[in-house]
């Protein structure tokens, strides 16, 4: 099976709040967040294109826990992750999709390092 990639866009100051994702949501894109230790600055707010969205994930409410890759373009470069869906947000009345929030998991060395300084039991 091919890995399933998505493309995004990192979100200006402007286009961060409710009126700003409204108008986003209007222009077919819809409003995200990424975050872990990898992502710069821990957190970076993203919007991804609605018809992309309903291609990789399908027209239902997404299942919590799919891992993606995401490739963000920046404006200055652009990062891939692999990610999971950790959240969604799914409009009932209209059936859309409102704000999606991807995870990006430590790596397998990291994790290795906390499990070695964690205090026995």
């Amino acid at each position: 099976m091919t890995e399933q990639v998505l493309n995004a866009w990192v979100r200006s100051c402007r286009e961060i709040g409710t009126r700003p994702s409204r108008r986003l949501r209007r222009q077919g894109f819809i409003p995200a967040v990424i975050y872990g230790k990898a992502v710069p600055n821990g957190n970076l707010p993203i919007k991804l294109s609605a018809s992309e969205i309903r291609k990789v994930l399908g027209t239902t409410v997404p299942e919590t826990g799919k891992s993606l890759k995401l490739r963000i373009d920046t404006g200055n470069e652009v990062l891939e992750f692999d990610a999971v869906l950790k959240e969604v947000q799914w409009d009932p009345m209209q059936l859309t999709l409102r704000h999606l929030d991807f995870f990006v998991p430590a790596d397998v060395e990291e994790r290795a390092q906390l499990e070695e300084l964690a205090p026995a039991a």
